[in-house]
């Protein structure tokens, strides 16, 4: 059984921002808030807690948190992230959150949790409302050398890489407001409901 102590909240907040201007998105603000706060509440049951962030790390190393870059060059994604965490942390799975997804509870690491153990899958996703989203899910840290020779190949696309995993997912109710903010008309419709 996988305890919260086995486990490394990890925050994804090292991309470019391009949608949003080039804007680090982790300090985009929704109710006066940035949304690292919001991923940071969502991966407070972890022990441990990293970011991956690959500029503004004055301002992430603030928080409660060790901050990663990544170890390759030219933001080529998330998977980069995730690979230099894994080689940052010694924990044997890592709850990944995009900074960019809002509403998380804290308590939906255990509904990843149960689902791994049910499905004993390296990679258990999150489906949010009919949409599977790879970057809120719980990484196996056994999956760092495949994301190494991945990334060495030249591949990148995520959702390619963990469709051996597909079907290991948990689905968020369809009654819980969780958002990927992902483009700034989302963050304005957001801020102006």
């Amino acid at each position: 059984m996988i305890s919260h102590s086995d486990i490394a909240g990890l925050i994804l907040a090292g991309g470019r921002g391009q949608r949003f201007g080039n804007l680090d998105k982790g300090w985009l603000r929704y109710n006066n808030r940035p949304l690292i706060r919001y991923a940071m509440d969502a991966i407070s049951e972890c022990d441990t807690h990293l970011i991956s962030a690959n500029r503004s790390i004055h301002d992430y190393q603030e928080l409660d948190a060790l901050v990663v870059k990544d170890r390759r060059a030219d933001f080529i994604g998330p998977l980069s992230g995730i690979e230099s965490a894994m080689n940052a942390s010694s924990a044997e799975w890592f709850y990944v959150v995009s900074v960019d997804v809002v509403g998380l509870s804290a308590d939906w690491l255990d509904h990843l949790i149960e689902k791994q153990q049910q499905a004993k899958a390296l990679w258990v996703g999150t489906h949010i409302h009919d949409r599977l989203q790879p970057l809120v899910g719980l990484w196996s840290r056994q999956l760092l050398p495949m994301i190494s020779e991945y990334l060495d190949q030249g591949e990148r696309r995520v959702m390619e890489f963990v469709s051996p995993w597909q079907d290991s997912y948990a689905t968020i109710p369809s009654d819980q407001l969780v958002i990927n903010v992902n483009t700034p008309e989302v963050l304005e419709q957001l801020s102006s409901s």
